[in-house]
């Protein structure tokens, strides 16, 4: 791929990179904020103090935003510096591309990251056992979603920008390996 340097598709994927970049940095660190929390059940979703709760809605504020701009902003950005004709694609089947191409392994299964972004739409604040479920699903998807945006940022600047893209993969923080 020779794209221009000036192609206003090349600038805005690199400007989706980097802002992705910002919003992943900032999840990995609420990711080791709440690591001690974790993993949680109804019981301790009671028991959690004003202080841990804000530190859990950051951790799912990020883990929204993170997991949105990988599928709409970068995967749209990055598909028509392919040459890609998505217009008519669903984000199903745009992911599907995006594994086809190889900007994004299979193995993270970001449809369910997918599902999962869409379970936190609907709050449950009163249902601490559901609360759990998907707090407990979040950070066990946090390396599968960190690693999506680090794939397509690792293709994006190999094959896009021959590898003088000056944005790095992050690093999820925490002592815990992720499973």
């Amino acid at each position: 791929m020779t794209a221009r340097p000036d192609d206003p598709h090349l600038l805005l994927l690199r400007e989706h990179l980097t802002a992705t970049n910002k919003v992943a940095q900032r999840f990995a660190w609420s990711y080791a904020r709440v690591e001690r929390l974790m993993p949680l059940n109804p019981v301790t979703i009671e028991a959690l103090t004003d202080e841990d709760e804000e530190k859990l809605d950051a951790f799912l504020l990020r883990f929204n935003s993170l997991t949105a701009m990988v599928q709409d902003h970068i995967t749209k950005s990055l598909l028509s510096v392919e040459e890609e004709d998505i217009k008519d694609l669903s984000r199903k089947d745009q992911r599907l591309l995006m594994e086809k191409l190889g900007a994004l392994p299979p193995s993270l299964d970001f449809a369910t990251i997918a599902e999962l972004r869409n379970k936190i739409a609907h709050h449950y604040p009163d249902e601490n056992a559901k609360q759990a479920e998907i707090l407990n699903g979040v950070f066990k998807s946090a390396s599968n979603v960190i690693e999506g945006y680090n794939s397509i940022l690792r293709y994006a600047d190999h094959k896009v920008f021959q590898d003088r893209l000056d944005i790095h993969p992050v690093v999820l923080l925490g002592s815990t390996p992720a499973p």
